[in-house]
């Protein structure tokens, strides 16, 4: 099994990483934002993902193109359809077979950063932004059926592992 993480995974991915989280990193457009995650993502998939699946491995991604579509495409106005070009570019026909959305409200989501760490740039947004990432998300999974799952991370940390577990154990099968 291969993991990587979203932006990142890189030596340009990390850089990219850092311009695109950093608290002290000022405003940019969310169509800038896009294209930075997507070349991010094209790096990733180049070095990291197709490699690995060329090997017969199997890739968990923490984000990929879900991430992309709802924060910047849905929730940052930039729309979705441009999101989804620019990203099948830089995928390069690498698709996830599943796609795991942890929901909860962001209030909780919100309160739970704050007690592990201090906020990146994102998480610093306002809360109105984090409540259309969400609505974003689910919108995003009922369109994509059983290629996207959601599940309920609103509930002891055990049980919210067993239902991923559990889900991936399907996909595999």
């Amino acid at each position: 099994m291969v993991h990587v993480r979203e932006p990142g995974g890189t030596r340009l991915g990390e850089k990219i990483r850092r311009i695109l989280l950093d608290p002290k990193g000022g405003r940019r457009s969310a169509r800038a934002e896009a294209l930075l995650y997507v070349a991010a993502r094209a790096e990733l998939v180049d070095e990291r993902i197709a490699p690995a699946l060329r090997r017969g491995a199997i890739v968990v991604s923490e984000r990929f193109s879900s991430a992309t579509i709802v924060y910047q495409g849905l929730a940052g106005g930039v729309g979705a359809v441009g999101v989804e070009a620019i990203d099948a570019f830089a995928r390069d026909g690498v698709e996830p077979d599943l796609t795991i959305v942890l929901d909860l409200p962001p209030e909780t989501g919100l309160a739970r950063v704050v007690r592990a760490r201090a906020r990146d740039r994102m998480e610093r947004l306002p809360l109105a932004y984090h409540r259309r990432v969400r609505r974003g998300f689910l919108a995003w999974a009922r369109a994509r059926g059983r290629k996207a799952v959601v599940v309920d991370a609103d509930r002891d940390a055990d049980l919210v592992a067993r239902d991923v577990r559990a889900e991936v154990a399907r996909a595999l099968r």
